[in-house]
């Protein structure tokens, strides 16, 4: 299609500033707008990577050659994608002159880097059609639903021994299903462990064969496999279809259309090149329309000069030039313009939006995460929105959950206070007054100043209540000598501390309603009851509203509306056969199952074999193996007895919080009685779970060398100076002003609290005084209660104790003062024979005669 010139529509360029963006083994300075979150901006630095450079052979205005240097937004990726596809527009002869392709750059641009448009994947390099060649599309062969069941090649051998294990078991299924309770399961589940399978897979396989299934069903053929089932079919539920969503449900890439048409088009759209425009961006319906026509131009474009994955699609793009504008944020919009998703007048004005794009160009629905990312994470195509609560980035780059802009504006339609809101979704993050479990109650069940003030700093990045209560935040000597806990109840991964200590679920869920919100507010006493609707989420949304959804918009919508069925990691092979049903019982045309991956933190329970349960005859041969190697050691290691030296049940110690390069670091120390290191406790809130129990287990293996012995010396020269990301400026600390990773940072600090390591610090020693706190600490005496924790000694440190100053520190670092037999200071120093007091003056001669 031809760019024509129209009235420039009403766009704004975001506030820009330069950001630190932390990619794979670097972190890079980028200009990007001042509101966007870290991970938005990397988005857009993912997608630039993939961009083309080539350029048709030809005179370029200044504007458009590759030889200007490109704006640096978003470290060029907007500008250099807009260049090219003018550059290639006006050698096709979609412009009508030079200016014309210069414009069109510039308004490409801008929508991009506004955040109203994302464009989608690119590829460097790949194959493309000459636009005077002639194209053919190959025929696809697309399979039936019986077809993939008679082509399944079933589970691997490991894999099958499991699902045999459950199916030859006699009895109940589920006792048949239970890993500690079916030996037979446990040896086969512990084999396919050995044999490489995660336990993700091996969890799967439990599920499906305590249904029934044989095994393992078939991956599907190319990893995006197309089937055509007729929807009676699917909605009867035979045995075929069951075959089908167990598919899905266990590996994913299935979508699953009725009719021959309909995977012909879907397939089409699959190839097609796309970009996304955020409705809710646009205050005009008018601009909405313009910036709809802007990108259809540019997909014109990229159909004929981007390359494909494969020489098939590149054909297909040049016969049928396919190309797609997604809309996104369709949800929010109904919300902002206080419409409920499941309502006539919100399928209208769904269907009126995807109309008026459409009257510019092609309207498509498919999935794509990193595309909706790069516009700050809005729903795709006519999905309903995920709900209130959004996550947005602080100053200091901390991730923290919000009230979203659509539902400040609905709430503003409404006259509600949003201040309400706000508290009824994300909780007041304290317990000072909640119900039930206030400070007052915490108190009279023995819970200190202390442990208290531990549970309201977690508060803020806890999952749940329980969470904030955990043993690691409380204290584990706290949990076990004032609640009564044993050391191995602790080391079962759903001790309930709250529960310990007499507090029932009900006082549980109302004070964690009261702390950290209820996450919805579809069914808040504030809201109008005609209202409510309007604020359902995604998980309040049948699959029943959804299809309905699909099918207002299906006139407007090339190929198939595309249902996406999301589920849990933790539901059931059953609940996919159930909703694929139900389904296609609404009518849907084409639908996916998409099931989410397992945690990080996920691990099947496998009980341990004892020598009696008959090992399998892989097991006996890697021990066999194991043994061959010992006898083939070269070096001879002698093991010198050492005995575990236990840290005492009440310790002391100190919590130490600070940032290194923008990441938040929390060291807490445990002690022996006379001041010894035993024990440390790393805590980094923002990672991923991942680096956290990474950073935990290896806290926890430093902790175990101090206790058998090894000195924190050792450790302190094995990490200082350790370089990996994160790094850079240290806030918080007193001593430690840079690192060069997490660890070089822990390592100083220990090295600098308990060696006497100044050499570690960043600043001068001699800056410091007698508290250790930095410059000017000591100048007044300093209560005892700053250094000693009340709740170790339970108040028997008197209250009037208090450390004083300090006066003088020789130039090597070292306190060189004794106690002055007169007014008690320590301030005792020698002066050629004599020793001088520098607080009171008495002269202390060789004989020990104090002079006044």
């Amino acid at each position: 299609m031809r760019f024509e010139s129209w009235p420039a529509f009403q766009t704004e360029v975001p506030a820009t500033e330069i950001r630190s963006i932390e990619r794979s083994g670097a972190i890079v300075e980028v200009l990007a707008p001042r509101s966007w979150t870290s991970a938005r901006v990397e988005a857009w630095l993912d997608w630039a990577d993939t961009l083309p450079g080539d350029y048709p052979d030809r005179d370029w205005p200044t504007a458009l050659s590759p030889e200007t240097p490109f704006d640096p937004m978003l470290g060029e990726g907007p500008d250099r994608h807009a260049r090219r596809l003018a550059a290639w527009g006006l050698a096709l002869g979609r412009f009508n002159s030079e200016d014309h392709a210069v414009r069109f750059a510039q308004e490409l641009t801008t929508l991009m880097v506004g955040g109203y448009v994302a464009p989608g994947p690119s590829l460097a390099y790949g194959v493309r059609i000459h636009p005077t060649d002639p194209a053919t599309w190959p025929p696809t062969r697309f399979r039936g639903i019986e077809e993939l069941a008679d082509g399944a090649t079933g589970a691997p051998a490991a894999l099958q021994e499991v699902a045999d294990a459950i199916i030859r078991c006699s009895g109940d299924r589920a006792a048949c299903a239970d890993i500690a309770g079916n030996q037979a399961l446990a040896r086969t589940a512990a084999a396919a462990r050995a044999a490489g399978f995660t336990d993700a897979d091996i969890a799967d396989v439990i599920a499906l064969a305590a249904t029934g299934s044989i095994g393992d069903p078939s991956r599907p053929r190319d990893g995006e496999e197309i089937v055509i089932a007729d929807r009676d079919t699917l909605a009867a539920g035979t045995p075929a279809a069951v075959y089908l969503a167990f598919a899905a449900w266990r590996h994913g890439g299935l979508t699953v259309v009725s009719s021959l048409d309909d995977a012909e088009a879907l397939d089409l759209v699959r190839i097609a090149p796309r970009a996304a425009i955020n409705v809710l961006a646009f205050q005009q319906d008018t601009d909405l329309k313009a910036a709809a026509r802007t990108l259809a131009v540019a997909l014109d474009i990229e159909c004929a000069a981007g390359f494909s994955a494969t020489s098939r699609a590149a054909h297909a793009r040049r016969r049928h030039r396919p190309r797609l504008v997604v809309l996104a944020g369709v949800a929010e919009r109904l919300v902002a313009e206080g419409l409920a998703f499941d309502s006539d007048a919100g399928r209208a004005r769904a269907a009126n939006l995807y109309g008026l794009v459409r009257e510019s160009a092609p309207v498509g629905i498919v999935e794509d995460a990193e595309m909706a990312l790069r516009l700050g994470g809005p729903t795709l195509g006519a999905a309903p929105w995920r709900g209130p609560r959004e996550l947005a980035e602080s100053a200091d780059g901390e991730m923290v959950a919000v009230l979203s802009a659509p539902s400040l504006l609905a709430l503003s339609r409404l006259g509600i206070d949003p201040d309400l809101a706000r508290a009824r979704l994300l909780g007041r993050l304290t317990l000072d007054g909640a119900p039930a479990i206030g400070h007052a109650d915490l108190t009279a069940r023995g819970f200190t100043d202390y442990e208290i003030g531990a549970v309201e700093g977690a508060l803020a990045a806890a999952p749940g209540l329980r969470a904030a209560f955990a043993p690691a935040v409380v204290g584990a000597g706290f949990v076990c000598d004032v609640l009564g806990a044993s050391e191995e109840a602790l080391t079962d991964p759903a001790f309930d501390t709250l529960a310990l200590a007499g507090f029932t679920p009900d006082e549980i869920a109302q004070a964690e309603a009261f702390a950290l919100g209820i996450g919805n507010l579809d069914s808040a006493a504030f809201l109008p009851p005609e209202a409510r609707a309007v604020f359902a989420g995604a998980a309040e949304t049948s699959i029943e509203a959804r299809v309905a959804m699909l099918e207002a918009v299906q006139p407007f919508v090339t190929g198939p509306a595309l249902l996406s069925i999301d589920m849990g990691f933790a539901s059931s092979p059953d609940e996919a056969v159930a909703a694929q049903a139900l389904a296609a019982s609404a009518g849907a045309r084409a639908m996916q199952i998409r099931r989410a991956g397992p945690p990080a933190s996920f691990r099947l329970n496998i009980p341990a074999l004892g020598a009696g349960d008959g090992r399998t005859s892989a097991e006996s041969a890697q021990e066999r193996v194991q043994e061959k190697i010992v006898e083939r050691i070269i070096e001879r290691v002698v093991e010198v007895g050492r005995s575990r030296r236990k840290l005492p049940d009440r310790r002391k110690g100190y919590i130490q919080k600070a940032s290194v390069g923008g990441h938040k670091v929390y060291l807490h120390t445990g002690e022996y009685e006379e001041g010894e290191l035993g024990e440390i406790f790393i805590d980094m809130h923002k990672e991923g779970a991942a680096f956290r129990s990474l950073m935990n287990n290896f806290a926890i293996a430093i902790s175990i060398g101090l206790q058998y012995g090894v000195p924190l010396d050792e450790f302190v020269e094995a990490f200082v100076l350790t370089r990996f990301d994160p790094a850079g400026p240290v806030t918080g600390n007193d001593s430690i002003r840079s690192a060069t990773s997490i660890l070089d940072y822990v390592f100083r600090e220990l090295g600098v609290s308990y060696l006497g390591r100044n050499d570690l610090a960043n600043i001068d020693p001699d800056e410091f005084h007698a508290d250790g706190l930095g410059r000017g600490q000591a100048e007044e005496p300093q209560p005892i209660s700053r250094f000693i924790s009340k709740g170790f000694s339970r108040g028997a440190t008197p209250d009037n104790l208090v450390f004083l100053p300090v006066p003088s520190r020789p130039a090597n670092g070292t306190i060189a003062a004794d106690v002055c037999p007169a007014c008690g200071d320590v301030a005792l120093v020698r002066k050629g024979q004599s020793r001088i007091c520098q607080t009171c003056g008495v002269r202390e001669g060789r004989a020990g005669d104090s002079e006044g």
